[in-house]
């Protein structure tokens, strides 16, 4: 679908060509170094106009003699986007200004200039007529374009109701043209009534070329979200701080697509932490190795690690239920990995299920044998429960004496029991109490877990934070992101 393009238009948005073939910006009114008179001037000694002559009077006498001027004016900022794009583009609104007489700048107006800028695209392109090139004139009301609230609302008006865009149509929009105010004004009230759909275009002035009829280059279509940058960034880390990694890829999702290379290893981390967040650790691995400089690791026991950081961000989130499961499921789920790794012919794993332990293990520990005799003897049993803590306690003797462990299988065991079969919430306290009458805060709640964790997998880490590649991660996406600059080349 073609595109429908805004531009606002300044006094320095048209040129002319005189006699000798040069050509001169019509509302440049300053001296330039070597020059004698004005670029408006000499236009005005051309035309055989009188000295004085505003700038709303030579345009408005151009227009008045369109017929004969139009091959030899042209817009030197918009030019080249129609004689490039003009085939994508299906409708061109031009913002033009028209003060009040009592206004002294009113003798800059460029309602002419955008006459003759509409003049020329019918002139120049075969499928703009005068219904696709339509004229907005600013200032007729009193509103001021050197005042930015004035302003910003002024374009919530336009771009409500008097600018018509089609539901999928891109939004091309140049504000080279007119005061800082009112084109800061478009660019801000524009990105909040059309979001991701509006683009804009950076120009070049080359006034070399201008001079020799060709006009400035130009940059874009670019994303508007640039011109946020700084407000998106302060909101991105803003939900990394709360660990939404899903809301924060989706913020800057735009971004990344227009500036991939700038970004480097951001969206990869991101995307790491998202899979994270859903317990998906073999998945995070995978994707942020491939990004980051984190150890290698080997196995699967130090997922357990990540899982219980994992019951610290949900803590971090108020989430206490979450929370409480996540750091149980921590220690239980790495005795089950533990007994499969270590066990490898006498376990067997099951997707849907407890793992089971055949009888072969009573080669290794005989003590065993009362699981494995009832009404029948048994080959095999579900490794759960007591079975699982004495075969720990056997194969690794510093658990059976372990405070940590023995809350572990008994009061934190209970609590998630308990809370499991019941309808509410879990208060921090709580998920305190359950490990241990000694623990009375999140640091000490967290050293219970790593010691547990470290017993099993041999490590010495003094806290969970250390021990995570998520948490490593984490500060790595954040310091990059704090780096980050958006640079439209």
């Amino acid at each position: 679908m073609k595109s429908v393009l805004i531009a606002t238009i300044g006094t320095r948005d048209l040129m002319f060509q005189i006699a000798s073939g040069e050509c001169f910006n019509i509302g440049n009114d300053r001296v330039q170094d070597g020059e004698v008179i004005t670029e408006q001037l000499e236009v005005i000694s051309d035309l055989g106009l009188k000295d004085n002559t505003t700038f709303r009077d030579l345009t408005k006498y151009l227009l008045d003699h369109t017929e004969k001027y139009i091959d030899r004016i042209q817009p030197p900022i918009i030019g080249k986007i129609f004689i490039e794009q003009a085939s994508n583009i299906e409708k061109v609104y031009l913002i033009a200004t028209d003060q009040e007489r009592n206004v002294k700048q009113r003798e800059k107006d460029t309602l002419y200039s955008a006459e003759l800028i509409k003049q020329w695209l019918i002139h120049k392109f075969s499928h703009l007529h005068s219904e696709n090139v339509q004229i907005i004139l600013l200032g007729l009301d009193g509103t001021n374009p050197s005042i930015f609230e004035d302003m910003f609302n002024w374009w919530r008006k336009i771009w409500k109701n008097t600018i018509t865009v089609n539901k999928n149509q891109s939004i091309w929009v140049c504000l080279k043209g007119g005061v800082g105010q009112t084109s800061e004004a478009a660019r801000i009230s524009g990105l909040s009534f059309f979001g991701d759909r509006i683009q804009f275009f950076e120009f070049r002035e080359n006034q070399t070329a201008n001079r020799n009829g060709i006009p400035s280059d130009y940059n874009g279509p670019f994303l508007g979200t640039n011109y946020l940058w700084d407000r998106t960034q302060q909101q991105a880390l803003k939900l990394l701080a709360s660990y939404d990694y899903a809301e924060t890829y989706y913020l800057l999702e735009p971004y990344f697509q227009q500036f991939t290379r700038q970004f480097g290893a951001i969206p990869n981390l991101l995307k790491a932490g998202i899979v994270w967040n859903q317990g998906e650790f073999e998945q995070f691995l995978s994707i942020a190795k491939s990004s980051t400089t984190i150890p290698k690791v080997e196995g699967k026991l130090w997922m357990a690690y990540e899982q219980a950081y994992l019951g610290v961000v949900r803590l971090y989130q108020q989430n206490t239920t979450e929370a409480m499961l996540h750091s149980y499921r921590a220690i239980e789920g790495l005795l089950y990995l533990w007994a499969i790794e270590s066990f490898p012919n006498d376990v067997i794993q099951r997707k849907n299920g407890y793992p089971l332990i055949k009888n072969s293990i009573l080669a290794k520990y005989p003590s065993l044998k009362s699981y494995f005799i009832g009404q029948e003897r048994k080959t095999e049993v579900n490794l759960q429960g007591r079975l699982l803590k004495d075969i720990l306690n056997l194969a690794i003797s510093e658990t059976a004496n372990s405070i940590d462990f023995q809350k572990f299988w008994r009061s934190a065991k209970d609590a998630r029991n308990n809370f499991s079969h019941r309808l509410g919430g879990l208060a921090e306290q709580e998920i305190f109490e359950a490990w241990g009458e000694d623990i009375s805060n999140s640091q000490q709640w967290q050293k219970r877990i790593v010691n547990c964790i470290n017993l099993i997998t041999g490590k010495s880490f003094n806290t969970l934070s250390k021990a995570s590649l998520f948490a490593q991660v984490h500060t790595e996406v954040i310091e990059a992101l704090k780096n980050q600059e958006i640079k439209i080349n």
